[in-house]
C-alpha cells in the first residue's frame, strides 16, 4: 500500500491546531473586552443609552480592542478552512467559506468605524448642544444608530453565512470529527437570524436575543471540541480521511509458510 499517497492527501493538522485556538482565543478576547462596553440601559431607548455613550471615556478605545479580537475569531476561521483543505485538491466550497470570511472582516470594519467613531461624535455632540439645537441633534444621533443596525444586520448575516460554510466543510471532510459541523451550521443560522432581527428591531427583542444566545453558545461549542479533536491524537481520524493504517510488514528474510519455494 502506498503510504506516501495518503499522507499527501491528508489535511494540515498543524492548521486545524491554530485554527480553532484562535477561534477560541478570539471569542476569549470578546469577551474580556465586553464588560467594558457601557450597556446598562437599553439599547433602544436612545434617550437613555445616548447619554450612557456620551459619559463613556473609553468608548473608542473599547471598540478598537471588540475589532482586534473579531480579527483573531476570523483569521481562526480562514486557518481551520485552509486546514481542511487537502493538499493538492482544490475546494470551491473552501474558497467560498473563505469569501465569506473576508467580507465579514471588511463587514466589522465599517460597523466598528460607525459604532466605534461616528456614533460616539453624534452623542457627544447632541450631549454638549444647546437647548435649540437639541432635536436637530438628537435625530442626526438616531441617523447614525440606524446605520449601525443596518451595518449591525448585515455583519451577523454574513459571518453566519461564513459559519454555516465552515460547518459544511467540516461535515464534507471528516478532518475533525464530523458532528461538530453540526453546531457551526446551527451556530451560523443563529448568526443570520440574529442579523435579520436587528435590521426589524434593533437590539431588542425575544427574536433577537434568543438567537444571540444559540448562536454564541453553538460556535463556542464548536471551537472548543474542534479544539479538542485537533490536539487530541486519534485513529478515527484518519479511518474517516481515508487514510487507513499501512498493514504491517513483514521483516527482510521471513518467510510465510504459504509463499512458493522458489
Amino acid at each position: 500500500m502506498d503510504t506516501t499517497a495518503n499522507i499527501n492527501r491528508s489535511p494540515r493538522p498543524t492548521s486545524q491546531r491554530v485554527g480553532a485556538l484562535l477561534i477560541v482565543g478570539g471569542a476569549v478576547a470578546s469577551l474580556a473586552v465586553e464588560p467594558f462596553h457601557p450597556s446598562h440601559e437599553p439599547p433602544d431607548n436612545h434617550p437613555a443609552v445616548f447619554a450612557e455613550y456620551a459619559a463613556s471615556h473609553d468608548w473608542i478605545a473599547v471598540h478598537l480592542a471588540q475589532f482586534g479580537a473579531f480579527l483573531i475569531l476570523l483569521a481562526g476561521l480562514l486557518v481551520l478552512l485552509e486546514g481542511l483543505r487537502r493538499p493538492g485538491r482544490e475546494s470551491l466550497l473552501i474558497r467560498v467559506g473563505e469569501a465569506a470570511t473576508v467580507v465579514t472582516a471588511a463587514v466589522m470594519a465599517v460597523l466598528q468605524g460607525v459604532d466605534g467613531v461616528a456614533l460616539k461624535h453624534a452623542v457627544d455632540s447632541w450631549a454638549a448642544a444647546p437647548a435649540e439645537a437639541r432635536a436637530a441633534a438628537f435625530r442626526d444621533a438616531e441617523t447614525v444608530r440606524w446605520i449601525e443596525w443596518a451595518m449591525a444586520g448585515y455583519f451577523r448575516v454574513v459571518l453566519g453565512i461564513a459559519v454555516v460554510l465552515l460547518g459544511v466543510a467540516v461535515l464534507r471532510s471528516g478532518a475533525v470529527p464530523r458532528w461538530t459541523g453540526v453546531f457551526a451550521v446551527v451556530a451560523g443560522l443563529a448568526h443570520v437570524t440574529t442579523g435579520t432581527a436587528i435590521g426589524y428591531d434593533g437590539f431588542e427583542g425575544g427574536v433577537k436575543e434568543s438567537a444571540n444566545l444559540v448562536s454564541w453558545a453553538g460556535l463556542m461549542v464548536f471551537a472548543v471540541a474542534v479544539t479538542i479533536a485537533a490536539w487530541w491524537p486519534r485513529r478515527h481520524t484518519d479511518i474517516a480521511a481515508g487514510n487507513h493504517l499501512p498493514a504491517a510488514v513483514e521483516p527482510v528474510g521471513h518467510r510465510s509458510e504459504h509463499a512458493p519455494s522458489a
